[in-house]
């Protein structure tokens, strides 16, 4: 439920030029770097997602042929770094909450359309008050089984804390306002575009839905604070128009046909660019392996379809200067393209770990999820 509505806008921009990776609860999402670049637009901007796919995030979209959604619970674990260890001193369930849906759209036009939203929240009340929400969505346009843009819409909450003492600075602030960051972007074979706004708000909200519904008049009385223009230069760019979410679908599908194939991923599909604000990443594949422990495991509890094609697969993320900027596992069954179906549906993983300190690890393990009965 919400809890507060109260939103402000934010009094002073000051140190809050940008942010450098993930917030700690989106853990497998987003190094969402963000570079200020001074610009005035004329208002109103629309953001990019509802001129590409509109209608497609309400909470009953339209023409819907086919979708998924899957729920998470998220675990935490306290270690403490120990020469070349990490020795686990504290564990606690429950500590947050993830969902993703994607949809596919049957339309009118020769092009097709899918649309992914990732949302993630910590509870208060069992993370020792750190109050961490935030969304991400993306429509992506497909043609000829192809994806021919991606346009994107997410508010994120701006704080990281990826050392013990940052965490424990946080949890000393009883400042109820909060630093936010919504980002609007547009993918396109030649050149992608972004735009952000920094707020402050208070409260906690259920839903991506109910979220966005609060924040998206506040875009509209605003101008961006930062905007970004990349242009797609051939060798060294990107080959398809993809953002995070649909760049780490794209990935996933490399690596599950690769394995079909005999082909060792590390060596033919190693890396998958995508565009995150105006600015080149890619996913960096370091390891497929098998893990009979987690097969078993999650085979009990019924989310398998078939054991023997789990993979726990471990990714890094780099920028276009090849610096590190995150790392993340998933466990993911793989299935292989099928012949006649160019664009084959998402890759939903069993669970996923994130790291964002030496002092944390994060594990999300899928549960039933409320909205088709508590079924699989």
């Amino acid at each position: 439920m919400q809890t507060d509505t109260r939103l402000r806008r934010m009094a002073g921009r000051a140190g809050r030029a940008g942010w450098s990776q993930p917030w700690v609860w989106l853990f497998i999402l987003l190094p969402l770097v963000v570079v200020t670049v001074s610009s005035q637009e004329s208002r109103p901007v629309t953001p990019w997602v509802e001129t590409s796919a509109p209608g497609a995030f309400e909470p009953f979209p339209r023409n819907v042929s086919e979708r998924w959604d899957v729920t998470y619970r998220v675990d935490a674990t306290i270690r403490l770094p120990l020469f070349f260890a990490r020795i686990p001193i504290v564990s606690r369930e429950r500590v947050g909450v993830t969902s993703f849906t994607a949809r596919d759209f049957t339309t009118d036009r020769r092009s097709g359309l899918r649309a992914y939203e990732f949302y993630a929240a910590s509870f208060p009340e069992r993370a020792r008050g750190l109050n961490r929400l935030g969304f991400l969505r993306e429509a992506l346009t497909v043609t000829r089984g192809r994806v021919s843009e991606t346009a994107q819409f997410g508010v994120i909450s701006s704080e990281r804390e990826d050392t013990m003492a940052k965490a424990d600075q946080v949890l000393d602030n009883d400042a109820e306002l909060l630093p936010y960051s919504v980002i609007d972007s547009r993918v396109r074979p030649r050149s992608a575009d972004s735009r952000v706004l920094h707020l402050t708000l208070a409260g906690s909200w259920d839903s991506a839905t109910s979220l966005h519904n609060d924040v998206r008049p506040m875009w509209d009385g605003e101008d961006p604070s930062d905007t970004r223009h990349l242009e797609n230069r051939g060798e060294g760019g990107y080959d398809a128009p993809l953002a995070f979410l649909g760049g780490l679908q794209q990935s996933l599908q490399d690596v599950a046909d690769a394995v079909a194939a005999g082909e060792d991923p590390r060596r033919t599909r190693r890396h998958r660019p995508y565009v995150h604000n105006g600015r080149l990443f890619r996913f960096e594949v370091r390891s497929v392996e098998r893990d009979r422990d987690r097969a078993e495991e999650y085979a009990e509890t019924g989310w398998l379809e078939d054991p023997t094609t789990l993979r726990r697969i471990e990714y890094r993320l780099r920028d276009a200067r090849d610096k590190e900027i995150d790392r993340f596992k998933l466990w993911v069954e793989l299935r292989p393209r099928r012949p006649g179906n160019p664009f084959p549906p998402p890759h939903l993983p069993v669970a996923y770990e994130y790291e964002p300190g030496a002092y944390l690890r994060l594990r999300a393990v899928r549960v039933a999820n409320p909205s088709n009965g508590g079924q699989p």
